[in-house]
């Protein structure tokens, strides 16, 4: 992951770690293999998550990222094949279950 990605090692594990914060108590809404939909529990900081997705833009370009604070609702989705196990890393960090 590290060569598609421009934080080096303490940056991604620093990364990792708000991935995991802002995921506790998160909900998976939808997920695909280029597309993620989590909602964030009410308990999560909000700017925490604004600094992970603001971090996250700076570094990993080729992600689309769409925050919608008022539904403390996060989309995350690639458009090629070759970026889909970075979304699946993300996806893993923040350990996200299904509603179902």
């Amino acid at each position: 992951m590290a060569s598609i990605c421009s934080l080096d090692d303490p940056g991604l594990r620093l990364q990792l770690e708000r991935y995991r914060r802002a995921g506790r108590g998160a909900r998976l809404l939808e997920r695909t293999p280029r597309r993620v939909v989590a909602e964030f529990d009410q308990d999560v900081e909000t700017p925490l998550i604004e600094e992970t997705i603001a971090l996250e833009r700076e570094c990993c370009a080729f992600f689309t990222l769409n925050w919608q604070p008022e539904r403390r609702w996060l989309t995350i989705a690639v458009g090629e094949a070759e970026h889909e196990r970075a979304l699946g890393a993300i996806a893993s960090a923040l350990d996200v279950r299904s509603s179902d």
